[in-house]
């Protein structure tokens, strides 16, 4: 239950966005919100940040922009670091500096959340429903603000989307309860959300699928399934055969969309489930891969587990492999066997095709009034992501001589 201190303040609508609070600056999501956020003419952003200073913070928002391609030295004099915690009352600040925010910010950008699949809802509770509440509270503090949240389709349970397609405006009910601790908590703070906006908050809450690498950069997300499991098959060579289906919505994709309707008076508040209407196939995404010069030799589901395992084993701690590994299912069968088959349904039930589940009528809505068009994912969306792993490679191949001269210097310093 919301609070009950917790309500609209009174004063002169909306009429922003000038001055942004954003959480979850540092992620995937956050770098792309943050730059398109700065795209527009006079807009401050105030990045909420955990960190030892500010001058880390701002270090850390930075790498994090250089690192999807999108830093520009003119966007110093409009972010400001805030040093705070999502999961501490108050936000983690002081009441000197949370006053200061409730009077000069006027949207609030919620795009900060723990994501621990492993762990229960306890685990996830003070950071993703806490901060959520603390939100919430300096929405009603100060100035009139708007608060834009960024959820999860996950929020519906499967048995929910067994019933039929998901309208936006769908109550959230005990019935819809997800199973893991993650999306339980993201269900909480939904229902939070819903009980400020019934007390004059305007809360808009957008409800992400698969978010994908940028249309045109290629930037994978480090922590996104799919991309990590792309990611394992190009560094064993390997492709397989397989029924997954999802949604891919690029990421530039949902933060304009986001950004356009924060900046609409007309679109504001409700639900909008982002996602593009039609779904593509993980063949389909190793296909483009391979027409692109990757070498990847088809294997049954089976030998690719195998030699994920044992990559994992022989190197226990290269980066996400571990993870992925412990997470697919393990195959029981060879060929045409019916276990190896179960393990194959088994892989594909971990994505959820979410264009077959959730309905899109409000947020094509938005997207027709707002001037916007999402392009398909086609061969050119896919093919910017090997773009960039072929990039990436170049850079790496390059820079072994100079790594190998730097070892031998080593060497030599400690002869």
């Amino acid at each position: 239950m919301l609070p009950p201190d917790i309500s609209a303040p009174s004063g002169p609508g909306h009429r922003g966005p000038r001055n942004v609070l954003l959480t979850g600056a540092t992620g995937f999501i956050g770098a792309h919100l943050l730059h398109d956020l700065l795209g527009l003419r006079d807009v401050r952003v105030f990045c909420l940040l955990r960190s030892a200073s500010a001058p880390e913070a701002m270090s850390r928002v930075q790498a994090n922009l250089r690192h999807h391609g999108l830093w520009d030295e003119s966007l110093v004099p409009r972010i400001v670091p805030v040093v705070g915690d999502l999961s501490q009352p108050g936000l983690g600040l002081s009441p000197e500096v949370l006053d200061g925010l409730a009077q000069a910010v006027d949207t609030l950008v919620h795009s900060g959340a723990l994501v621990s699949p492993p762990n229960d809802y306890e685990a996830h509770r003070a950071a993703n429903v806490g901060g959520t509440v603390e939100l919430l509270r300096l929405a009603g503090r100060g100035r009139p603000k708007t608060l834009h949240h960024l959820s999860t389709l996950g929020v519906f349970s499967e048995s929910a989307r067994a019933a039929g397609k998901i309208p936006e405006d769908a109550e959230l009910s005990a019935d819809s309860l997800p199973t893991d601790g993650h999306n339980q908590s993201r269900w909480v703070a939904e229902r939070l959300l819903s009980q400020g906006r019934s007390r004059g908050i305007p809360v808009t809450v957008y409800r992400l699928g698969e978010v994908m690498p940028h249309s045109r950069k290629g930037t994978p997300n480090p922590r996104g399934l799919a991309d990590v499991l792309l990611q394992a098959c190009l560094r064993l060579g390997l492709s397989f055969e397989s029924s997954i289906r999802l949604d891919y919505t690029p990421v530039d994709h949902v933060s304009r969309f986001v950004v356009e309707v924060l900046r609409s008076d007309n679109a504001r508040g409700g639900c909008f489930h982002v996602l593009q209407p039609e779904s593509v196939s993980f063949n389909d995404i190793l296909a483009t891969f391979a027409r692109r010069g990757f070498g990847l030799r088809k294997v049954r589901y089976a030998e690719f587990w195998g030699a994920l395992t044992e990559r994992v084993a022989h190197y226990p701690t290269e980066k996400g492999l571990a993870s992925l590994a412990a997470l697919l299912p393990v195959p029981l069968g060879a060929g045409d066997d019916p276990g190896d088959r179960r393990a194959g349904e088994a892989l594909a039930a971990l994505f959820t095709d979410a264009t077959r589940h959730y309905a899109l009528e409000r947020t094509t809505q938005a997207l027709n009034d707002l001037g916007l068009r999402w392009p398909p994912v086609d061969a050119g969306v896919l093919g910017a992501r090997a773009e960039h792993h072929l990039a990436a490679l170049r850079r790496g191949l390059a820079g072994q001589p100079a790594r190998r001269a730097a070892r031998r210097a080593r060497g030599a310093a400690a002869r």
